[in-house]
């Protein structure tokens, strides 16, 4: 039995299906498409390594545009807003998750939300997520580094009061969500659709 559930946000508790689609299409009509492709680019290249703050990973993820204030700036005020309001349109939590929440709270697990990208509230609202449902939520910038980074693993950990070995880590991605749950001893269940 584990004291926590740990779960990735994007595919997981939803199917993200045709999401990459729909934020091409709206950055292309904002001229936002070299941005948004930039910013594929530099997610892969800083995935695993690990920041002292959320600040520093910020610093170290801008410096990898030509124009780092300028891609801050589109990155706050653009493409994560424009996802939000993406996933407000066009996503909802998938069926079983309701049931699952239910569930847990049965048990007196803990409920982990943990997402490689910010703006976690809002998108679980988006997507009809109840905020209740949630005992933590986690940004992998805040905590200094994307998945798979073992330190974000740790501090979750840390946070929540449990052991690696008490928490089990939900998500789709093996290289990311399994990877980062191996790296400090921690259950892994991979979700597909």
């Amino acid at each position: 039995m584990y004291k926590a559930i740990i779960f990735d946000l994007d595919g997981t508790l939803y199917d993200k299906s045709g999401l990459a689609r729909r934020l091409m299409l709206s950055q292309l009509r904002k001229g936002g498409l070299g941005m948004l492709k930039r910013e594929r680019e530099v997610r892969k290249m800083l995935r695993g390594h690990h920041y002292d703050s959320e600040e520093a990973f910020y610093e170290a993820f801008f410096a990898h545009f030509a124009r780092p204030e300028l891609a801050r700036r589109w990155y706050f005020e653009t493409y994560m807003p424009d996802m939000v309001r993406i996933l407000r349109e066009h996503y909802r939590i998938a069926p079983w998750v309701g049931k699952k929440m239910a569930e847990i709270r049965a048990y007196s697990q803990k409920v982990v939300i943990f997402s490689d990208y910010g703006c976690v509230r809002e998108k679980l609202k988006a997507i009809g997520f109840k905020l209740e449902w949630a005992d933590h939520l986690f940004e992998a910038p805040a905590l200094g580094g994307l998945k798979p980074c073992k330190e974000s693993f740790e501090k979750i950990c840390q946070e929540i009061g449990c052991q690696p070995s008490e928490c089990l880590m939900v998500g789709d991605r093996k290289d990311t969500d399994g990877d980062g749950a191996k790296s400090v001893g921690m259950a892994f269940q991979r979700v597909s659709y």
